[in-house]
């Protein structure tokens, strides 16, 4: 399910009208980074997106989030109806390099479908 007006609204909130990686103020110029890139098989949902600068989305690019940003996303999302995709939560807890997390991910992406 796309995000919906009412989401990108709810995650201004949550993250402060702050951009998820940079803290900067987005406003009104806020874009939707997907955590799990969708040229990956990342899903257009509230639950596999933040908000970001145009900048800061771009530079992220296809990689996929750091623990650490994984742990903020967790954070933000805790008792939210936004939810979290159950393949992020696959990612949190593998251990492993690059390729390894990638598998990881490509797995959960299987089983959600």
């Amino acid at each position: 399910m796309p995000v919906t007006p009412d989401d990108a609204s709810l995650m201004d909130v949550q993250q402060g009208g702050r951009c998820f990686f940079c803290d900067g103020p987005v406003g009104a110029k806020a874009t939707f980074d997907h955590l799990i890139p969708q040229a990956y098989g990342g899903i257009d949902d509230p639950a596999n997106v933040v908000l970001a600068h145009r900048r800061c989305n771009q530079r992220k690019g296809d990689r996929l989030p750091t623990h650490g940003e994984l742990d903020r996303f967790f954070a933000l999302r805790r008792s939210s109806r936004l939810g979290v995709w159950p393949p992020l939560r696959a990612l949190r807890d593998e251990e492993g390099s690059e390729e390894e997390l990638w598998m990881a991910v490509a797995r959960a992406i299987a089983r959600d479908r």
